[in-house]
């Protein structure tokens, strides 16, 4: 039989601990198999290892070893292990901190001194304070080369050092920062049975319900957690393809005899087709008062321009406002569209309607890129109106596209 060393027997006893006074927590780490790992500095999760630096550990008093182990477990709770994407490692694992330190500490759990607790931050998902600290961090990022290699990395770049991948002998890596005392990797591309991310994402899902109800059970659903698991379900929302999908509806379209729906004709079924009718004007409007960050801006712009390439608008109107008009360019068919955002003071949505309706355009579609926090006109205009928001807020008219996960 093997033996337990004592930083393992700690372990397993805060484990125990946890799913008598917090079961929500205590349940989820039994899904997690602990191992000893000296080339991190405290603990880190991939969704499949709790990993731990014995020296770590006996840092820790019983009640802090617990709230530590149960920061860790929250990582791959909230899908954090899943959805970091193209984020820069180090800035994403403190996004999460961010996140979840509040919600730990709510429900009575102990953190060491030192942790990442900011009150700006409170009921945001991670991707928001992402989104949010990377945004402040670019005025900086502006006055000098190596805060601009920082924000390069911060729009893409995956360093093999900071996702888990591993040292030289094997062993994997985390990114350090200052407050951190738990690091989340990415999950494996593929775990033992070949299944790959979304396989262990949907594990969790339901291993979270699974430990809500146990919680409700024993009445210790920690403070909060209704909130920010549905947070983390949002996240999960592809707004490329819910863009795509309200833009394709606001097309006017109509069924024709004259174009049958070829996809039926193999089988001997002759149906009508659906015909759009061409795009005249599209307008863009670009919320300048500062909310938006270059990340987002960039998404937005490729992604608009997709859409329009496959659609060749005979003109699009870009307004860039804050409180006004500041600027609008006008792109023809074919003409490549960039966004040079121009302003920065407060915000008005009202000015953009009344820009076009002077020049008596009535664009088949207006979208807006936006955080959404500003004032709305008091009338609802005759066309359609698409808010890409990078906010939570909702808008009281058109259809409102959640960008702030972006």
């Amino acid at each position: 039989m093997r033996h337990e060393t004592p930083a393992a027997e700690r372990i397993r006893k805060a484990r125990t601990a946890l799913l008598l006074d917090h079961p929500f927590f205590g349940s989820l780490l039994f899904r997690l198999r602990s191992e000893e790992c000296r080339s991190i500095p405290t603990m880190a999760t991939n969704g499949l290892v709790l990993l731990y630096n014995p020296a770590f550990v006996y840092t820790l008093n019983a009640a802090t070893l617990a709230g530590v182990m149960a920061h860790e477990v929250l990582h791959p709770a909230l899908q954090h292990h899943t959805r970091r994407a193209k984020r820069d490692p180090r800035r994403w694992n403190e996004a999460c901190d961010y996140a979840i330190n509040p919600l730990l500490l709510d429900a009575g759990l102990s953190l060491p001194d030192d942790v990442l607790v900011d009150p700006r931050f409170r009921g945001m998902s991670a991707e928001q304070i992402y989104n949010l600290r990377e945004a402040e961090a670019q005025p900086e990022s502006d006055s000098g080369s190596d805060s601009a290699q920082d924000l390069n990395d911060s729009q893409g770049s995956e360093s093999s050092d900071s996702t888990g991948s591993g040292n030289d002998d094997g062993s994997p890596s985390v990114p350090e920062s200052q407050g951190g005392i738990g690091q989340v990797i990415d999950a494996p591309e593929a775990v033992e049975d070949e299944s790959g991310n979304e396989e262990q994402a949907r594990e969790w899902e339901i291993a979270v319900n699974q430990a809500v109800t146990l919680a409700q059970q024993a009445g210790k659903v920690p403070a909060g957690l209704k909130r920010t698991l549905e947070g983390a379900a949002e996240a999960k929302v592809d707004w490329r393809e819910l863009l795509r999908r309200l833009w394709s509806d606001t097309i006017p379209a109509d069924s024709s005899w004259m174009r049958p729906n070829r996809r039926h004709i193999w089988s001997g079924l002759y149906l009508p087709g659906v015909v759009r009718e061409g795009f005249g004007e599209i307008a863009i409007a670009v919320d300048c008062s500062g909310s938006i960050n270059a990340r987002q801006l960039r998404l937005f712009e490729a992604e608009i321009r997709s859409i329009l390439e496959g659609q060749q608008p005979e003109r699009v109107h870009v307004l860039y406002f804050d409180a006004e008009v500041q600027k609008v360019d006008t792109y023809t068919a074919g003409e490549t569209l960039h966004l040079d955002p121009v302003g920065g003071g407060g915000t008005e949505f009202g000015p953009c309607f009344d820009w076009l309706s002077t020049r008596g355009i009535h664009p088949q579609t207006l979208v807006f890129l936006t955080d959404l926090c500003g004032t709305f006109p008091e009338s609802v205009p005759d066309y359609p109106v698409l808010w890409a928001s990078t906010g939570g807020r909702q808008a009281p008219f058109g259809s409102v596209i959640p960008m702030h996960t972006a």
